[in-house]
């Protein structure tokens, strides 16, 4: 982004300090280094006051809206500290600045054992399946 942002790929088809508004969509590291740079290399590049999303794909269980708790994920205010919860589910495009990546790292991994285990079972299963039509 910063050799697109100073011109070392070329002329750019549009400049970093017009841009008002930046989505994040990819992994939480991905969003995570985003909004590092925002505030570290790409800042001389970037427009003041511009707002960034990050599409956060948090692990979400009953997909009901807001009844599991399963995608429940913390925001700390860059401005007071103040830390409050969000659910994911409910509204996965959220202001990056707000979103505690940390958390939201090891909320992922919490899922990691159950993924393997029903991975492994529907291994089990279908070659079961595939058995049965010999």
């Amino acid at each position: 982004m910063v050799a697109y942002a100073n011109g070392a790929l070329g002329a750019p088809r549009f400049q970093f300090h017009e841009v008002d508004r930046i989505i994040a969509i990819g992994s939480d590291r991905m969003m995570a280094a985003v909004k590092a740079a925002r505030h570290g290399v790409l800042q001389p590049y970037l427009k003041a006051g511009h707002v960034a999303i990050g599409s956060i794909n948090s692990s979400m269980q009953c997909m009901m809206k807001e009844i599991c708790a399963q995608c429940l994920q913390k925001h700390v205010d860059p401005e007071t500290g103040k830390e409050t919860v969000v659910f994911s589910c409910f509204n996965q495009d959220q202001i990056l600045d707000e979103v505690d990546f940390g958390n939201l790292a090891a909320r992922l991994k919490m899922n990691s054992v159950s993924e393997k285990l029903t991975n492994a079972w529907l291994t089990h299963v279908l070659a079961g399946l595939e058995s049965r039509k010999d």
